[in-house]
């Protein structure tokens, strides 16, 4: 996974640890977030908002809206065009030094997540235990850094998290980097020997067969 390239940061880049990913669009008047992800990051929606507020333009523009509707839908616009606004402002720019830690985190996170998934192979021969998969994603066993996690909406326990919430905390890092999001994909075919239900060697025994140099 290459780490982009970073330019020399100043002094106040160095000391600058607070990330925020979740913006005030996501919180109440608490300051409390109220959503699982930050809004920026539904991609599909942001452009289905923009797509719908160009087509009630493009419809006034026509004169297809009726008279009496006009100043309402004036207004639709107006507001969906200021939470647009909130949704894309709230998205993270992040200084050199975060961009670094945050890569050191989606790095440890990859593989984290990956070597405690079950390969496809076990997961397809059935050898998948349900109850070692809940506590998989249940249980605290992921190491983090705590204040990433509490970006990321996510309490880390003594540093740790669990399964699921390395899965979200993946996701919203690797969309606030441009890098994959999709947990799924970070899971190993399983189709080595180390795999195999039974070996090439277990398989030559059972056949009878004279293992070289034995």
């Amino acid at each position: 996974m290459p780490r982009p390239k970073q330019e020399d940061t100043d002094t106040q880049e160095a000391t600058d640890s607070k990330i925020r990913f979740f913006g005030e669009v996501d919180l109440d008047r608490d300051g409390k977030i109220t959503s699982d992800m930050p809004a920026w990051y539904f991609e599909r929606h942001i452009d289905e908002m923009e797509e719908g507020i160009l087509r009630k333009e493009n419809q006034l523009a026509r004169g297809a809206i009726a008279a009496d509707n006009v100043p309402m839908i004036k207004e639709e616009i107006k507001a969906e065009k200021a939470k647009l606004r909130k949704i894309k402002e709230s998205k993270p720019t992040l200084t050199g030094n975060q961009v670094d830690r945050c890569w050191r985190v989606y790095k440890s996170l990859t593989e984290q997540i990956q070597a405690s998934m079950p390969t496809r192979k076990q997961s397809k021969d059935g050898l998948v235990n349900p109850y070692d998969e809940l506590k998989r994603l249940k249980q605290k066993h992921i190491k983090i850094d705590p204040e990433i996690a509490k970006a990321c909406g996510v309490k880390a326990v003594q540093g740790k998290i669990s399964g699921d919430e390395a899965n979200k905390c993946y996701q919203i890092i690797g969309r606030t980097l441009g890098e994959n999001t999709n947990v799924e994909a970070l899971r190993r075919d399983g189709n080595t020997e180390a795999y195999h239900t039974i070996n090439d060697l277990t398989k030559a025994i059972l056949s009878g067969m004279q293992i070289k140099g034995a």
